[in-house]
């Protein structure tokens, strides 16, 4: 018995069909699709590693103010190392995540705000709360001196800072998940291949989505 070869039909729209602006506009946004199956898991993990590069900065101003209120160049010592490799670390995956095709095997699970709006809000109300929160304890250290009102000052921003970097730049990140998709398909030949071979092999194993719009 001969085993015969194993191929797949050739996609009906070329990749630059599905990539059109127009076609996504006039597509539900919830409607399914491969392109936006691949943008969005890009997107989710590249979230996390932004978060990871806008966290560095804040860990080592950290350091550097408890350092510098406290006069023990401990805190700065050891957060500013722990910083600076985040950051870059965060860096290096971040760069790494938007130039290969992500594996969507996996559910990616995401607890946070999809969108920039979603995230300033989400950041005013936390602050807000912590900052009632810190107000508290605010006219006994003013009795304690300037010192004391300044550190409070300074973790109130820092912690705002941290939120930020947590929330709203993940946030950000995912909200321009598909546009940014779309526009390094467009730029990067690497990814543009990947995506393109991709468009050739894949068929939706669950019914008759198509490949785009995204």
């Amino acid at each position: 018995m001969t085993s015969q070869p194993l191929y797949h039909a050739r996609p009906a729209h070329p990749l630059e069909y599905w990539l059109s602006p127009d076609l996504a506009r006039v597509s539900q946004p919830n409607a399914p699709s491969r392109l936006r199956q691949l943008a969005d898991a890009q997107g989710t993990v590249a979230a996390g590693w932004s978060s990871a590069i806008a966290g560095g900065p804040v860990l080592a101003l950290a350091g550097a103010f408890y350092s510098a209120t406290s006069g023990n160049p401990a805190a700065l010592a050891v957060l500013g190392p722990l910083g600076a490799a985040l950051a870059a670390l965060g860096l290096f995956f971040w760069k790494r995540v938007r130039t290969t095709l992500p594996n969507t095997d996996k559910s990616l699970i995401t607890r946070g705000p999809g969108s920039a709006r979603g995230g300033i809000v989400m950041v005013s109300v936390l602050s807000a709360i912590i900052g009632g929160i810190l107000l508290t304890p605010l006219p006994a250290a003013a009795d304690r001196g300037e010192g004391t009102v300044l550190v409070l000052a300074g973790t109130f921003l820092l912690i705002v800072a941290l939120l930020v970097a947590c929330i709203l730049v993940p946030s950000v990140v995912l909200g321009r998940a598909r546009q940014s998709f779309r526009l390094r398909i467009q730029s990067n030949p690497e990814l543009r291949s990947a995506v393109e071979q991709d468009l050739a092999v894949w068929r939706d194993p669950y019914g008759n989505a198509g490949y785009g719009p995204l």
